[in-house]
């Protein structure tokens, strides 16, 4: 990521990770402390908001366990719904708000092979 500093980087994952302030985890082990480390060394933010886990066994809590850390969070939108089949994970859906850019053809350096071509035309 280094080698590229201003590369838009996501990551949507089942990360299984606990964290207590960052994901209102019950409790912080290793591994959540390891993904909170690595989101803020490299800039990224976790747009789940809302318990991906569903408990279901006795026991269980609700969790935020899938996350979404991107570098670009004002171009996203994270929805969740009911889990697929017997899932014990809600179903994340991420929406880029923004559409790409369309092509920019430099018609006088040679992109010439680009431009449209009427077959049988008048």
């Amino acid at each position: 990521m280094s080698l590229y500093p201003f590369a838009e980087i996501s990551f949507l994952e089942d990360f299984n990770v606990h964290h207590q302030l960052w994901l209102s985890s019950p409790f912080t082990d290793h591994p959540g402390e390891l993904a909170f480390n690595f989101a803020i060394l490299h800039d990224l933010q976790q747009l789940v908001q809302h318990l991906t886990r569903i408990p279901d066994r006795l026991g269980d809590t609700p969790n935020i366990l899938d996350l979404f850390l991107t570098s670009n969070a004002f171009v996203y939108a994270v929805t969740l719904s009911s889990p697929l089949g017997s899932s014990d994970h809600n179903l994340i859906s991420v929406f880029c708000l923004i559409s790409p850019v369309p092509p920019h053809y430099l018609y006088n350096e040679g992109d010439s092979g680009v431009l449209p071509v009427t077959v049988g035309g008048t």
